[in-house]
């Protein structure tokens, strides 16, 4: 019995000897072309698969290229972006300390007479709502601050000391309804009592009260410090009148007045440790704050 391998081999030399028998015989009879023809369409599909496959291969190679290569643009822009992002805030904080630096000197360069103590709010709170009553502060008694000093910003009046400590403090804003300040008008110097109000305290407003009954004041006067009394100096900015009533009652004038310190962005403050005491525009006294 032959073996199966001697099998295949008989085979393979069969076929091999025919297609040369007959490449022979068609070579002889001048049908070589039809031969190369036939051969060639047989082969044809065999040959387009093979090179479509080698061509899908290469697409596929340079696709996951494409990608690797669009994926690395992706991270580096996106480096980029968060580097940027950084310069940015970075040049905003800048910007925004140089700007209080400003302030500050701008400050003690008009008011030669005020000690100041730079000083950043760490916290806040209130008694309802979203207006802020009081705020803590990152300075106490270590750096000269006492209770009753008045806090200010470049743009007016915040509120006064009513607890300190050794390196915090504790201040009750103009919105709080246990603070009074001494107020007069800066149109017609109408004397009267700045006062926190819980109302208007939720729109973030003060009331002005004890006006004289026929006192000359109108929306859009300037409020501002009287230096009546023992804590606040003279011309410390409070705010605007938004508007104005008579109180039947009392028979005197009220109004409303928005402050110009923004309570809820308020980051940065000035406690003024010293100060010459004024009244309605003349100096009084000199000495400490309160």
């Amino acid at each position: 019995m032959i073996p199966i391998r001697h099998k295949f081999l008989i085979l393979c030399l069969s076929l091999t000897l025919a297609v040369s028998l007959f490449s022979g015989v068609f070579a002889v009879m001048g049908w070589g072309s039809l031969l190369r023809d036939a051969g060639s369409a047989i082969l044809y599909p065999f040959q387009w698969v093979a090179s479509a496959a080698g061509n899908a291969a290469e697409g596929f190679a340079a696709y996951f290229s494409d990608i690797r290569k669009l994926q690395d643009e992706i991270d580096a822009l996106q480096k980029e972006n968060e580097s940027l992002r950084e310069q940015l805030a970075d040049a905003e904080l800048l910007a925004d300390e140089n700007t209080w630096l400003y302030q500050y000197l701008s400050m003690k360069e008009e008011h030669e007479d005020y000690g100041l103590c730079a000083a950043t709010v760490i916290a806040s709170s209130s008694a309802s709502g979203d207006y802020v009553t009081e705020i803590t502060l990152n300075k106490g008694v270590s750096s000269g601050v006492e209770v009753g000093m008045p806090v200010i910003t470049a743009s007016g009046l915040v509120g006064v000391v009513v607890e300190a400590g050794a390196y915090h403090c504790l201040v009750s804003t103009i919105l709080n309804p246990s603070v009074s300040v001494g107020a007069v008008t800066s149109e017609h110097a109408e004397n009267g009592l700045c006062e926190g109000d819980y109302a208007l305290a939720t729109v973030g407003h003060t009331a002005l009260r004890y006006l004289r009954e026929e006192a000359n004041v109108q929306a859009e006067d300037i409020v501002m410090t009287s230096g009546r009394g023992s804590v606040y100096p003279y011309g410390i900015p409070i705010g605007r009148i938004l508007s104005v009533s008579s109180n039947p009652y009392s028979r005197t004038t009220e109004a409303v007045v928005e402050p110009f310190t923004d309570f809820s962005e308020l980051t940065r403050v000035l406690i003024m440790t010293s100060y010459e005491r004024y009244t309605d525009g003349n100096v009084t006294e000199e000495g400490d704050g309160p």
